[in-house]
């Protein structure tokens, strides 16, 4: 997969990239009644994010990087299957220590869920 980014700034010997997100609900005639264009209104259009300087590049360039099909896919199973499996392996440590009492097994719940999301955004790269 390949995406074209452009270069923003540069810092410490880091490009910093931004990409517009070219998501399916920018030209659905139906975005106005589905739930995932409703939610695409809230959010930015764009991600910005960090990579090392390469030779040769300067503010206002356009970039092109690549990823791997195994790479993507990689980075999909953590964004999405890690924090739901967090979450049951959380119910289930609540439900081994607290089996008489739901409200433990669901806060263990979201906690595993809630701390495997804040994993991924800090220590996965």
């Amino acid at each position: 997969m390949k995406e074209k980014f452009e270069v923003i700034e540069i810092e410490n010997q880091a490009m910093i990239l931004k990409v517009n997100r070219s998501g399916g609900c920018t030209g659905c005639s139906a975005s106005g009644a589905c739930g995932t264009g409703i939610l695409a209104n809230y959010f930015d259009h764009y991600s910005v994010f960090s990579k090392p300087l390469q030779a040769g590049v300067a503010i206002g360039d356009v970039v092109t990087l690549e990823i791997s099909a195994s790479e993507l896919f990689w980075r999909a199973f953590q964004l999405y299957i890690v924090p739901l499996l967090a979450l049951f392996a959380g119910s289930g440590l609540g439900l081994a220590y607290f089996p008489e009492n739901e409200f433990w097994q669901i806060a263990f719940g979201f906690l595993g869920f809630i701390g495997s999301l804040i994993l991924t955004k800090y220590f996965i790269k």
